[in-house]
């Protein structure tokens, strides 16, 4: 076990980065984190599938007390299979098991709200977040790493993380010829959020909560992801009660929605949005599925217009293996996927808990930190690019099927 107290950077503020800086201060180190946003409640997603990976990583990084907030925050009532095609009548075409299917009798597969994963995360951390700025440079000697932030201001450390997504600046230095792709998923880039209502809830076959993700389809390409979300408890009520130092946001039941629009239907770039303009794509949705079965149309209606919004997908292409150094890398930063197996925030998490495994087995740094890449492409690799062949990960198949 390394005795060795080290002053770690992280550059970045999300899900891999904050449960890296929480198992680094359970092991005695010196952490900094600096996250690009004003606070830690930017809209990234809703939903999210966390299995063993992300538990066991979790449990890895975590205080006990906040591990523990986590499982009670989760869905309520697990899924049987991770993913289920269906017909737009609604038979089934296809389905696919779970990915590392937790040995946890109680949690053995599991979903949680971003946003409250996020809270989580964000607890405790205040005193060693910079918040509003950006890591964009590095200079690394046989000491340490000095870090230069977008305001100009350096902070010195003995080792840098990037943990600042799939366009990382750090990554880009370290690894100029790294690749990254945009990959669209046909018919899945747009979000949102319909609330589940006693009155919605009586028209909802059971079928569409029998997966982490239910995708109807088509043999045309139309399509349309279905996610049901209900968390075990009342969340404010339950955070005061495990853990009275943290704030999570209530979450009521809701259906995530993504869905193709009708052919010719232009999706305007972030910045060009509207008032108008959820409306006028919900309505596009509504077209796309016509005469598809009443219960996914009745979903795709009740999308509340203000949690509508578009997500551009993008991967980064595997890269040899490289030398270690003092700069590393964890979550998009390092292997951005598509998101067809629910993996991606798994694997985030899980590299936290391998970089805080190594730091604390190896008093030298950059021996570690080689160990730890050697893991993390070892594990994540071959996730990221069975992701790109979505037809064939989403449902087992299904959507292949219905193209063939």
């Amino acid at each position: 076990m390394s005795t060795k107290s080290l002053h770690v950077i992280i550059s970045g503020g999300g899900l891999s980065g904050l449960a890296l800086a929480h198992g680094l201060i359970k092991d005695g180190h010196q952490v900094t984190v600096v996250e690009r946003d004003t606070d830690l409640n930017a809209r990234a997603g809703y939903y999210l599938t966390l299995n063993d990976f992300g538990g066991q990583a979790l449990r890895r990084c975590l205080p006990d007390d906040l591990f523990a907030l986590y499982q009670r925050a989760s869905r309520r009532t697990p899924p049987r299979r991770a993913s289920i095609v269906l017909t737009p009548g609604l038979q089934e075409v296809s389905s696919m098991p779970s990915m590392a299917l937790s040995s946890d009798p109680e949690y053995p597969d599991t979903g949680i709200h971003r946003r409250t994963l996020r809270q989580i995360l964000a607890a405790r951390l205040d005193d060693v977040t910079i918040l509003g700025r950006r890591g964009v440079s590095y200079v690394e000697d046989a000491d340490g790493v000095t870090l230069t932030l977008d305001d100009g201001s350096e902070l010195r450390g003995d080792l840098l993380v990037a943990a600042d997504g799939v366009r990382s600046p750090l990554r880009a230095q370290r690894h100029p010829h790294a690749r990254v792709q945009e990959a669209g998923i046909q018919g899945i880039s747009l979000f949102g959020l319909t609330p589940i209502t006693p009155e919605l809830e009586s028209v909802l076959p059971e079928e569409l909560y029998d997966g982490n993700a239910i995708i109807v389809a088509d043999r045309t390409g139309k399509r349309c992801l279905l996610v049901a979300f209900r968390s075990r408890e009342d969340l404010p009520e339950l955070a005061a009660r495990m853990a009275p130092d943290v704030h999570l946001d209530p979450v009521a039941p809701y259906f995530m929605i993504s869905c193709s629009v009708v052919e010719g239907t232009e999706i305007p770039h972030r910045d060009d949005w509207t008032s108008e303009t959820p409306a006028m794509l919900r309505d596009a949705m509504l077209q796309a599925i016509e005469g598809w079965h009443p219960a996914v149309a009745a979903l795709v209606a009740g999308q509340e217009l203000d949690t509508i919004f578009r997500i551009p997908f993008a991967y980064v292409e595997p890269m040899e293996a490289w030398s270690p150094s003092r700069v590393t890398m964890v979550g998009d930063a390092a292997h951005a996927m598509l998101p067809t197996l629910g993996m991606g925030a798994n694997m985030a998490l899980n590299d936290a808990r391998l970089l805080v495994d190594e730091l604390a087995s190896n008093d030298e740094v950059v021996t570690a930190v080689g160990a730890y890449e050697a893991q993390m492409r070892e594990t994540a690799y071959p996730i990221l690019l069975a992701t790109v062949d979505h037809d064939r990960a989403f449902g087992g198949g299904g959507l292949k099927s219905l193209d063939d």
